[in-house]
């Protein structure tokens, strides 16, 4: 195990070194778009639409950095009026320099959900580092370009179908704290994808009935909209084999960010720009585990040091069969009888054998976060089971061989 380990150590820290090899500066967008905070968010909107944006900077006077605000901010919020300033509804970007390793600019993109940070020089903006510049990166490094998307891909994709009401698709991804979903028939064969910037774009019209942001994402009055009529229907598929070179160059040349994982017609998973910037942020110099928990209500907080307690100590156990390097879990509370809360939780565990993906749901949120680290830690024990019984398999191949 001595050498497989020292191997290992060896193979991230020539990856993480390739990676930040590209620096930031050949990455930055000279060119972007802002608005004063003086703007009414209608005519932020407005601006960012016609470009297809997900953020857009707030520049006082053009120059100064004040915030940045989001498509997915503006969505997850229910008190946002559509009259509103645009300095009070931004929120606060990391600080990204040109000399921020691009490890860590990843890490920046999780834990903001972002598709673009600002990039600064002291309290000026000098452009933008977008995800698809990160993702750009992943052809150019062999380990990663030579990976399949089934090493990186969500399983167990959440849907909506085409006659669910967008309040559905909102909901869902609140819930999971998503910014698409695939649309799938009656059949269940995929028809299209529904994103935030859809929905927004759609219901933004509904803005001169004089609703509030809250009313027209389904606080108050829905628009009881089909999912339907606002999904995208040229959607690229990729197959569960396709590497992530092939993967990441479709994202870019066809401009998207999600493509559906499809085999033999079923849809099988999800892979993203999202998980392409995990995986490049899973190799980032770190003493401890980058760990992050989403999700969590305010009011079930109190539960926050036991389950970093229970998740550390499943990742010490992980650690005595793989490092881990990143990991990720959201939290999802609904009501199934009542008042009584119930908790779902999805994780993903990135280490230096493989990604993977775990689940579980109990009424106790500390029940909850045991049960998925035991679910994680018998998927990596599994996995190298299986990779101790190839070796075998190969050395006895090659004695024979002999």
């Amino acid at each position: 195990m001595l050498g497989e380990t020292v191997e290992a150590v060896k193979r991230r820290e020539m990856l993480r070194s390739q990676i930040d090899a590209f620096k930031l500066e050949t990455l930055v967008e000279e060119k972007f778009d802002s608005v004063d905070p003086e703007d009414g968010l209608s005519d932020v909107v407005s601006k960012m639409r016609p470009k297809d944006l997900h953020e857009i900077a707030v520049m006082e006077k053009g120059k100064r950095l004040l915030g940045v605000i989001s498509m997915r901010s503006v969505i997850r919020r229910k008190n946002v009026v559509v009259g509103m300033k645009a300095k009070t509804v931004m929120d606060q970007p990391p600080q990204v320099t040109l000399s921020t390793p691009v490890t860590q600019a990843a890490e920046y993109f999780i834990s903001t959900g972002f598709r673009q940070l600002p990039v600064q020089n002291g309290q000026k903006m000098i452009g933008i580092v977008s995800r698809s510049g990160l993702v750009s990166i992943v052809p150019k490094i062999k380990d990663l370009r030579n990976m399949r998307v089934m090493d990186v891909m969500t399983p167990n994709v959440q849907t909506v179908k085409e006659n669910d009401a967008v309040k559905r698709a909102i909901e869902l991804m609140r819930q999971l704290d998503i910014q698409t979903l695939p649309v799938v028939d009656d059949e269940g064969f995929l028809t299209g994808i529904i994103g935030i910037r859809d929905i927004v774009h759609y219901n933004w019209n509904a803005t001169q009935r004089g609703q509030t942001v809250g009313e027209i994402v389904g606080e108050k009055d829905p628009v009881e909209v089909k999912v339907g009529s606002l999904r995208t229907a040229a959607v690229f598929t990729v197959a569960p084999g396709t590497t992530l070179n092939d993967a990441a160059a479709l994202m870019l040349e066809k401009n998207v960010s999600t493509l559906p994982v499809v085999e033999k017609s079923s849809l099988v998973g999800i892979v993203t720009a999202y998980d392409l910037i995990q995986l490049i942020a899973s190799y980032g110099r770190r003493d401890i585990v980058y760990t992050q928990i989403t999700g969590l209500e305010e009011e079930d907080r109190f539960s926050l040091d036991i389950m970093e307690k229970e998740i550390q100590s499943g990742l010490a156990k992980t650690a005595k069969v793989t490092k881990p390097m990143l990991f990720t879990m959201h939290v999802t509370k609904y009501h199934p009888n009542g008042n009584t809360a119930k908790y779902s939780l999805n994780a993903r565990l990135f280490t230096e054998h493989g990604t993977f993906n775990g689940s579980s749901s109990d009424w106790s949120l500390i029940k909850a976060t045991t049960e998925l680290m035991n679910v994680l830690d018998e998927r990596v024990t599994k996995k190298k089971e299986v990779r101790v019984a190839n070796k075998k398999r190969s050395r006895s191949e090659v004695k024979k061989k002999r």
